[in-house]
């Protein structure tokens, strides 16, 4: 994700049949994701199970996530918002393998 100083990894993911899944030791994701040719939209919770930090200008356990991107080749570009709509994240993510 795109923060203060730069891009900063947050978390790997897993992308199967329509659903989403991704983690770090602070929090997971879990939703389901649409392709329609090379556009993305992932909804999402994420659930804050570490230390609760600031995450889309909320302080809590667990936020709605809309993410919306365009796929190019191994990546994935576009902007993630809280279900409120009032902040915008930029984020980007690179394919490290595909499933067996």
């Amino acid at each position: 994700m795109l923060g203060p100083y730069g891009w900063d990894p947050i978390a790997t993911a897993f992308l199967e049949d329509g659903k989403y899944r991704s983690a770090s030791e602070n929090h997971y994701t879990v939703g389901s994701y649409e392709v329609s040719g090379d556009r993305i939209e992932i909804s999402a919770v994420i659930v804050q199970h570490g230390k609760v930090r600031t995450v889309f200008g909320e302080k809590k356990e667990k936020i709605d996530l809309k993410f919306k991107g365009e796929i190019e080749g191994d990546q994935m570009k576009g902007q993630a918002r809280n279900d409120k709509g009032a902040y915008e994240v930029s984020f980007r993510t690179t394919r490290l393998a595909d499933l067996p």
